[in-house]
């Protein structure tokens, strides 16, 4: 069954992510990248944990004599961990106390793509590793094999999610945050677009950005925050806006709740907070508030917006606060108010 056919399953898979996201595992995956046959992994690993091949690379195969060497080196190879004669494989483990919950819940996430979409990963995937060995030869044939567990497809979907499908320099990559919030954001991706793709729409260092407006939300509100979101990028210009799905692959890193902070605290020139019972309850929310609410208490209130989803108590708005109310205003209505805030006086 396609993505777009798969909505309730996605939502369902995107607020069983969140739970766990928000009780911060310590769950970790690593990604590591073999060049000879029974190489050992660069780096040590955790006890139980668990590992899957990602993919293995051949490189441009020649149409003639290729396929026989590649069957011969099938026949004593074992297929849980790849086929002799690649010249790089991908794995990833999965450790910590909670990877078997990981594991499981990544396997039905796996499960969303069909078949033609499982393909479609593969393709992209097996593109960007190729793209630094291309060969103008017209009898060769880039060849990569793609694990087609669900667990592999979620994983290399992730990874091809995030930009990081080729190691470049590195033979080892711890990838964070862990892989319950970085399952979290590409569902959200999933939920909103119902596509694969990637994610990142700036190629700029994310501490050099300073944006004009950054979005606070809610998970359960992003399609409407994504339409603000859109309607803001032409009026402002590139790197104006700070919607995280535009960052994700920057935002992929250790200590994401700090990082966040400090975007909202320094690197925003006005943050606008989208209120709701949500907003109040989710963590990571709550993670945003405490630095926003450090601007409003440095008597910065030109630098904060209130944009409300209903009348739910959020810890430090009071009744005197004002606010514009979404339950009446449009997103395109909510981001015509945002310019003229940016663009009017202090």
């Amino acid at each position: 069954m396609p993505l777009l056919q798969q909505r309730e399953e996605i939502e369902r898979l995107r607020q069983a992510f969140e739970v766990e996201a928000a009780k911060f595992h310590d769950t970790r995956m690593t990604v590591f990248y073999t060049a000879d046959e029974g190489a050992v992994p660069p780096v040590r690993f955790a006890t139980p944990n668990h590992g899957i091949n990602l993919w293995q690379y051949y490189g441009q195969m020649n149409t003639t004599t290729g396929p026989e060497a590649f069957l011969e080196n099938l026949k004593d190879s074992d297929p849980e961990w790849g086929v002799r004669g690649a010249r790089l494989s991908a794995f990833a483990v999965i450790e910590g106390s909670q990877y078997e919950l990981f594991v499981r819940m990544a396997q039905r996430a796996g499960s969303l793509f069909d078949k033609d979409e499982a393909i479609a990963i593969k393709t992209r995937t097996a593109s960007e590793v190729a793209e630094t060995d291309r060969d103008t030869s017209s009898s060769s044939k880039t060849v990569l094999v793609s694990n087609d567990n669900t667990l592999a497809v979620w994983l290399n979907y992730i990874l091809y999610h995030l930009s990081i499908t080729h190691p470049g320099r590195e033979r080892a990559w711890r990838i964070q945050p862990e892989p319950f919030t970085l399952s979290l954001l590409a569902l959200e991706r999933l939920a909103t677009d119902l596509s694969i793709g990637k994610v990142d729409r700036s190629s700029r260092r994310f501490s050099d950005i300073k944006f004009k407006v950054g979005l606070s939300f809610p998970g359960e509100h992003r399609g409407y925050v994504k339409q603000v979101a859109d309607a803001l990028r032409p009026a402002l210009g590139s790197d104006s806006v700070f919607y995280d799905h535009d960052y994700q692959a920057q935002l992929a890193r250790p200590n994401l709740d700090t990082l966040l902070q400090e975007t909202y605290r320094n690197s925003c020139g006005l943050v606008v907070v989208f209120l709701c019972e949500q907003y109040a309850q989710k963590q990571w929310c709550g993670l945003e508030w405490r630095a926003i609410r450090d601007v409003i208490k440095a008597k910065q209130d030109e630098r904060v917006m209130f944009v409300r989803f209903d009348d739910a108590n959020v810890d430090g708005v009071f009744s005197v606060d004002g606010y514009i109310d979404a339950r009446i205003s449009s997103p395109e209505q909510i981001a015509s108010m945002i310019l003229e805030r940016v663009s009017g006086p202090v």
